[in-house]
């Protein structure tokens, strides 16, 4: 009844809840949110890269993996842009 899959969410929850307060122990110092942001980026270009695949090997409709990459490739440019504009302020 109470497999992994059941409690997943609460470990999921936990990792987010524990990411949170430690990011807001460190988030005003500007090498931390400089590695976040670039970060982020990268593992949202890994998921544009993993969805290709996806749709290359015909696990995902073409359109379901073309419409993900380009929502995960948006993420990304915006938070390339949001890095450099608060490296010029």
């Amino acid at each position: 009844m109470l497999g992994l899959q059941d409690v997943q969410y609460l470990y999921e929850f936990l990792f987010w809840l524990i990411t949170f307060f430690i990011l807001k122990k460190v988030w005003h110092k500007p090498i931390v949110r400089t590695y976040y942001g670039y970060s982020v980026s990268a593992f949202n270009v890994i998921a544009v890269f993993f969805f290709t695949l996806m749709s290359i090997s015909g696990n995902m409709p073409s359109l379901d993996a073309f419409s993900f990459g380009f929502l995960h490739a948006m993420v990304a440019v915006v938070m390339l842009t949001l890095v450099r504009l608060s490296k010029r302020i």
